[in-house]
């Protein structure tokens, strides 16, 4: 697929009901907490930043899994098959950005672009989220975010670095 999801931190309100959809989705709660897209929200600056998974060409979290639990979908997406994973963490580890994290069942979980079309982005009203072919300005874009990796922290602690990141960037 030649689609690349996107987030504008520029248009974010901070609503939180891309995350709301994604969890009803994939857990059946709308409890956004258990999303696996993340809003970061930065009151005092009066900005938000939607988190989401890169699907890294060359991604972390597939290179750690020792169970090679982590594969493509025919969307492009890495995805996780829970029967696979043994939940040792390691790919949780290895994401730069805090996007995998472990379930409610035990197995790590994480964006599967929903087989290439995302509820959150038909969810998003202000249009801070795209699910976008991938033309030079995409891809310019979208590289920028990936350069704001931190491999130190836990998966909420990435969240927020990678947030701040994307405030400096919009606002730099």
């Amino acid at each position: 697929m030649n689609k690349a999801l996107y987030a504008d931190p520029d248009k974010c309100t901070g609503c939180n009901r891309c995350a709301s959809v994604c969890a009803a989705l994939k857990t059946g709660a709308f409890a956004p907490t258990r999303a696996h897209i993340r809003i970061n929200n930065y009151p005092h600056h009066g900005f938000s930043a939607p988190s989401l998974c890169f699907q890294c060409p060359s991604a972390a979290c597939h290179k750690a899994c020792p169970s090679d639990a982590i594969s493509r979908n025919a969307v492009d997406a890495l995805v996780v098959d829970a029967e696979k994973c043994t939940a040792c963490g390691s790919c949780i580890a290895a994401c730069p950005y805090g996007m995998i994290e472990l379930a409610e069942s035990g197995a790590a979980a994480k964006c599967d672009l929903c087989n290439g079309d995302p509820a959150c982005v038909k969810e998003c009203f202000p249009g801070a989220l795209s699910f976008a072919e991938k033309t030079p300005e995409l891809i310019r874009k979208k590289g920028a975010q990936m350069k704001q990796r931190s491999n130190e922290g836990r998966p909420a602690e990435k969240r927020a670095r990678l947030g701040k990141a994307l405030l400096s960037i919009s606002r730099g």
